[in-house]
């Protein structure tokens, strides 16, 4: 009876001490809840506290700039008035002045009636002279009151040019306020429906992780095995501790001691291998930049040679100009009598200017006819300097001088704006016009 009694006791302390866990749970649940809708309720509220507060400062920059406004327009008026009561002043004392002027003459021409009939003529005189000033004080008057009315309305019209664009300025200033304050409210809304809906859907995400993997025992279980994933991933020193702890205890093994010590060397012959072709590829960049340098040298010396090619022709055809033009007896008597040894001298030119050009069929022909011909006279050579500048022709356009070696074939066929064309076609139609082979690259030679 006593150990029932034991029993029973000790079942139900169990079970006060899983409803008081229980209660911890849910006081810590229901906790975390309400600071979570507090969170959500201050965030919520963040929107409409800033929309008040630009609506407040757009109707405090709207009330300063219709005070602006109201202030120009009154200190404009001022001015303006005040403008015209001046002028106003102005034209009531030239009145004045224009009638004591009257009043003057009239007060003259009557006592000139009651003065003696001997001085008539002299006052006759005066009176002319008084109405010639007069006439001219008038005029004078008439040019200042128009000139001050033409001024007056020059400065009204000025102010008016000021003025107009400052009160367009404003409009424009308030239209575009108005427009960014309604920009920026449905900007505001436009952004928090997406923030609401993935505050939604984080609140679902956090119930379910609640209810899945901290009220249940096998989500708890689950939880802590993928924090500890979570960790050993973030933190790799830790899995390699645990890895050399695991090499270090299969160590004492003789087996896995030794295909340990295979592995090892295996992966140090790997690394070698790796170091020594790493070695053997920098040996071979540095070859390959060697022959681009030798490359470029050659082509250098190549453009060279063919500029004191070009300068043996020119002084050829000039030699051969003053022969034809200046020659006499005598000098005909100089010349050889066979040409094939001028023709071999020409004919070695020739090859050095165009090593690969389609022309050598035509070049090979000329041993052939020296041979037929055993004298070749002057007007030979100067067809051959004639063909040899036709030869310099493009092969495309047969205009301009052959400028471009194409490579890798070395074929100088081209000029430069039509290997700009040609190398603006697609790839597989950048062929050489005389061999088709593919163009690689080209470059630009000076004859």
């Amino acid at each position: 009876m006593g150990f029932v009694n034991f029993v029973i006791t000790s079942v139900g302390k169990c079970l006060d001490a899983v409803c008081l866990l229980l209660d911890l749970n849910f006081l810590m649940v229901h906790t975390v809840v309400r600071t979570l809708l507090a969170v959500l309720a201050f965030i919520h509220s963040v929107p409409s506290l800033l929309i008040s507060s630009a609506l407040q400062l757009g109707n405090l920059f709207m009330y300063c700039g219709m005070c602006v406004a109201e202030a120009s327009s009154n200190l404009a008026h001022g001015s303006v008035t005040l403008l015209g009561s001046v002028v106003l002043a102005l034209e009531g004392l030239l009145e004045s002045l224009k009638m004591v002027g009257y009043l003057s003459m009239h007060v003259l021409l009557r006592g000139k009636e009651h003065l003696c009939r001997s001085l008539l003529s002299l006052l006759e005189g005066c009176g002319i002279a008084l109405s010639l000033v007069v006439y001219f004080t008038n005029t004078v008057v008439n040019f200042v009151l128009i000139a001050t009315h033409n001024v007056y309305l020059a400065v009204v019209s000025v102010w008016q040019t000021v003025s107009s664009p400052l009160q367009k300025v404003v409009e424009l200033a308030l239209t575009s306020i108005t427009f960014l304050s309604s920009c920026l409210t449905g900007t505001s809304a436009f952004l928090w429906s997406p923030c609401k809906l993935v505050l939604d859907f984080l609140m679902s995400l956090l119930h379910m992780f609640i209810s899945i993997f901290i009220l249940n025992i096998y989500g708890l279980l689950l939880t802590v095995t993928i924090a500890l994933t979570t960790t050993a991933y973030l933190n790799p020193g830790l899995a390699h501790q645990a890895f050399i702890c695991a090499v270090d205890y299969m160590k004492s093994f003789r087996a896995v001691r030794g295909f340990y010590l295979v592995v090892h060397r295996r992966a140090t012959t790997l690394w070698s291998a790796r170091r020594l072709l790493h070695r053997h590829l920098q040996r071979l960049r540095r070859s390959l930049s060697h022959l681009r340098v030798l490359q470029a040298a050659v082509w250098q010396q190549l453009s060279q040679r063919s500029r004191h090619v070009c300068q043996l022709l020119r002084t050829m055809m000039h030699r051969g100009n003053r022969v034809r033009g200046d020659g006499g007896p005598g000098e005909r008597r100089r010349d050889p009598p066979d040409g094939r040894a001028g023709d071999g001298d020409h004919r070695e030119l020739l090859d050095l200017v165009f090593p690969s050009s389609s022309k050598d069929g035509a070049l090979k022909k000329l041993p052939s006819s020296s041979k037929k011909t055993k004298h070749l006279p002057a007007e030979s050579l100067l067809t051959l300097l004639k063909e040899q500048e036709e030869r310099k022709k493009c092969v495309i356009c047969q205009d301009c001088t052959k400028t471009v070696v194409l490579l890798p074939c070395r074929h100088l066929c081209l000029c430069r704006d039509c290997t700009n064309i040609l190398l603006r076609q697609p790839i597989y139609q950048q062929n050489c016009p005389l061999c088709r082979h593919m163009i690689l690259n080209t470059m630009d030679v000076y004859l």
